[in-house]
């Protein structure tokens, strides 16, 4: 594995490299898609962790961010601080993150699948709440929530933009009178800034900005399949989503370790154990040490 890192970096015919972002494209396989191949990080630690688990670390000169390869997608849902943590909160947050995954990406396409082709999946009363709010609104609901998706994305980008101290107040501000004028203006229906606000709240928990951006994009594309064709389109995007993440390899790895193939996830799991129970690193990454400690780490308690 190291040996395909240094082909790649010496064969790369440029005339200058100004960041690891613009090494990253160059090194990773091609790919149409905006599936992140490399982990970036600006944070030291991260990276020991990395290195001790058998993976590449790249430093580019004067750059702030280290590239981290090979990597799979369980690691865009990991975040440094769940070593430091018990096994049962580090694996409670994982699985949060997880759920905020799934929300980021499909729960605006299900939202429009629901109210256009399966509503008799609400129950009544929430139905009729949906049709009373809806009542007034002059415009169709992919319209609104387009609106909606769009608005947000520009008051993120914005509030990234302006300088700092004003950031988080145009944010917060901007959002909040945005969504109520929309509301009083009988614009947009109140259950549609909601099913936004959540859907935006659970891309900000991905720890990734890559990934989250990545999940960003293909939520427009789920929300055109859900008001296209309902659940039919939505499951059929979730297949062809899950078989484009199972081509893609990141330096030979698949993406999708350990939950497939299985065989190399032996020795990695979706569920962290207790640290004293970390004996073996990563095989999928083939490290020349698979043995991180012995089966008794602790021996004080012989």
């Amino acid at each position: 594995m190291i040996a395909e890192t240094k082909f790649r970096l010496n064969n790369l015919d440029i005339d200058s490299l100004i960041s690891s972002g613009e090494l990253e494209q160059l090194i990773e396989e091609t790919n149409s898609t905006g599936i992140p191949q490399v982990l970036t990080t600006e944070r030291p630690d991260k990276c020991a962790k990395h290195l001790y688990d058998g993976r590449i670390v790249i430093i580019v000169n004067g750059n702030p961010y280290a590239l981290v390869l090979p990597i799979s997608i369980l690691d865009f849902l990991c975040s440094p601080e769940d070593s430091n943590l018990r096994p049962s909160f580090a694996n409670f947050l994982r699985l949060l993150r997880f759920i905020c995954y799934v929300t980021t990406i499909l729960l605006p396409g299900l939202y429009i699948a629901v109210n256009n082709f399966h509503p008799e999946l609400l129950p009544t009363e929430l139905l009729f709440s949906i049709i009373a709010s809806r009542e007034n609104e002059p415009f169709p609901i992919i319209f609104e929530l387009m609106l909606l998706e769009i608005s947000f994305e520009i008051i993120r980008e914005a509030g990234i933009r302006v300088p700092s101290p004003i950031g988080s107040l145009l944010s917060i501000v901007g959002g909040l009178i945005l969504g109520e004028a929309s509301v009083s203006a009988n614009i947009v229906s109140p259950i549609t800034v909601i099913i936004v606000a959540m859907t935006g709240i659970a891309s900000f928990a991905i720890p990734d900005f890559s990934l989250g951006f990545h999940l960003r994009i293909f939520r427009f594309l789920f929300i055109l399949l859900g008001a296209v064709t309902g659940f039919l389109g939505i499951g059929v995007g979730i297949f062809a989503y899950i078989c484009m993440l199972c081509s893609v390899r990141s330096f030979g790895v698949p993406y999708t370790v350990p939950f497939t193939p299985a065989t190399l996830g032996k020795n990695v799991g979706f569920a962290i154990t207790n640290t004293w129970n970390k004996n073996n690193r990563s095989s999928f990454v083939a490290p020349q040490r698979n043995v991180r400690q012995q089966n008794t780490s602790k021996k004080w308690e012989k």
